[in-house]
């Protein structure tokens, strides 16, 4: 395109792509997002909001104002389980995502840019893809379920990697890191909505048995709470009653009633509090204020609280001293099997032998609950040398520079990995493993360009604001 014209088309939609990374735009999707919720209309929802994705994708150059109205649309239809003959009716909508796609990438193309995390995502890649080799018939890896998790697990997402590391860039006109924790605090308050909203419609039996309700969602609402949680804390260091978010989104993972979210989720949260007293200094008097509120009416209330959440805990428990009906348990025993079946190679991703244990949705996979038991049964040796080597460079990316933005990261993906010792987790390409590979770009992104302070750094700030304000 002539430099001319292309200079005058981004002058008149410089107020538009603005627009679409503002707060005011965040706030009508948000707004968006609760009706859909409280109407049930998640059908409705997927069209709006994948419009809404397109337009942004012709419209704007920024990569990055696409994934709130994702997320809040990934969040939406969660509670649509089993929904596969309602939701295939509208594979329609492919043509015009792909389509925009396909547009945003060739209008706003640009030079192709790999991250250091591309060697361990292929190997990931090729892992994924020949796992089952030997075992798994033909027909298990060309169907369209294993397409879409073998693909999307492996070089799908490679694929994904490459163009967020190419079309996401470090802006001057705002930060990277600033941008992201205010997606992903906004879409945990989204979360906090659609628990309260759930309560609200189901008041009755709330008031009744003086007790949660059961929601069949509750691991999946409770894991975006802990990609969100971190961010919470990490944004108090500059107002610190933004960690009054951070316990109410673990507050609301307890109402959800997940025995992973309340036993990773308090661990999270603990990580996080020993984190803000050991970075931040400065605002450790309204941090400890806000926790010995919160610990005085959880002793006041103490026999009420836990005759409310108690069924929660009963179930924890029941489950850790292996209760018979424990289903996990079961798929635990069947990974170690399947291993040894075929050791090199794993049984496949698509292996679907475990059924009589635990019977899946349409289209989704025999799911073994737990990650490192997953890729062992699944991928066997292969995949273990190439998911640790994964991990390993994941890490390395994180913590190369320490920064308050890069740890408020890891903490977040430590958080989604330990949800997936007991759920599928990060072996769902979207949303779960798209988000960690886009934390993992953000985080590469930063660390080019410099962007945060290192935790020394930070502190040493600190200790010059207190005493400049002593004197």
């Amino acid at each position: 395109m002539n430099a001319k014209i292309r200079e005058s088309l981004d002058d008149k939609l410089k107020p538009i792509r603005s627009f679409f990374m503002s707060k005011k735009f965040n706030i009508l999707i948000f707004i968006l997002a609760c009706v859909v919720t409280v109407f049930s209309i998640e059908t409705y929802g997927l069209v709006v909001f994948a419009g809404i994705i397109c337009l942004i994708l012709i419209l704007c150059e920024d990569l990055l104002a696409t994934t709130l109205p994702f997320l809040l649309l990934a969040m939406t239809l969660i509670k649509c389980y089993d929904s596969y003959s309602t939701f295939i009716g509208y594979i329609w909508l492919a043509i015009p995502v792909v389509g925009s796609l396909l547009f945003h990438f060739i209008f706003y193309r640009t030079k192709i840019k790999v991250g250091k995390c591309i060697w361990a995502m292929l190997a990931v890649s090729v892992a994924t893809t020949i796992g089952g080799l030997g075992f798994l018939p033909l027909e298990n890896y060309i169907s369209l379920v294993g397409f879409y998790y073998i693909f999307g697990c492996g070089f799908g997402m490679t694929l994904v990697y490459i163009l967020l590391s190419t079309y996401i860039k470090a802006h001057d006109d705002y930060s990277l890191s600033d941008k992201l924790t205010q997606i992903m605090i906004v879409a945990g308050l989204f979360g906090v909505f659609m628990i309260v909203s759930y309560y609200l419609k189901n008041i009755e039996t709330v008031i009744d048995t003086h007790s949660i309700i059961y929601m069949q969602w509750r691991n999946n609402l409770s894991t975006f709470f802990m990609f969100s949680m971190p961010f919470a804390f990490y944004r108090s260091m500059k107002n610190p009653y933004y960690a009054l978010i951070g316990f109410l989104f673990y507050g609301c993972i307890l109402l959800t009633g997940s025995r992973g979210g309340l036993l990773f989720g308090g661990t999270e949260l603990f990580i996080c509090i020993t984190l803000l007293f050991s970075i931040d200094k400065r605002h450790r008097v309204p941090y400890l204020a806000i926790i010995f509120s919160i610990l005085m009416v959880v002793f006041i209330y103490f026999q009420d609280l836990y005759s409310f959440f108690g069924h929660t805990f009963d179930r924890l428990v029941m489950g850790l001293r292996g209760n018979d009906k424990e289903v996990r348990l079961g798929l635990f025993a069947r990974a170690f099997y399947d291993f040894k079946s075929n050791p090199i190679f794993g049984t496949g991703l698509t292996y679907f032998g475990n059924r009589d244990v635990f019977h899946n949705a349409k289209f989704a996979l025999c799911w073994y609950h737990c990650e490192p038991l997953q890729i062992i049964a699944s991928f066997g040796l292969v995949g273990v040398v190439a998911y640790v080597y994964q991990a390993l460079t994941r890490l390395y990316i994180m913590l190369k520079r320490t920064t308050v933005f890069n740890v408020a990261v890891l903490v977040s993906y430590i958080g989604v990995e330990m949800m997936s010792l007991v759920n599928p987790g990060v072996f769902c390409p979207v949303p779960y493993l798209f988000l960690v590979t886009m934390f993992v770009v953000i985080v590469e992104k930063c660390n080019e360009k410099g962007e945060n302070e290192t935790i020394e750094i930070f502190r040493k700030k600190l200790g010059k604001v207190k005493k400049n304000e002593e004197e």
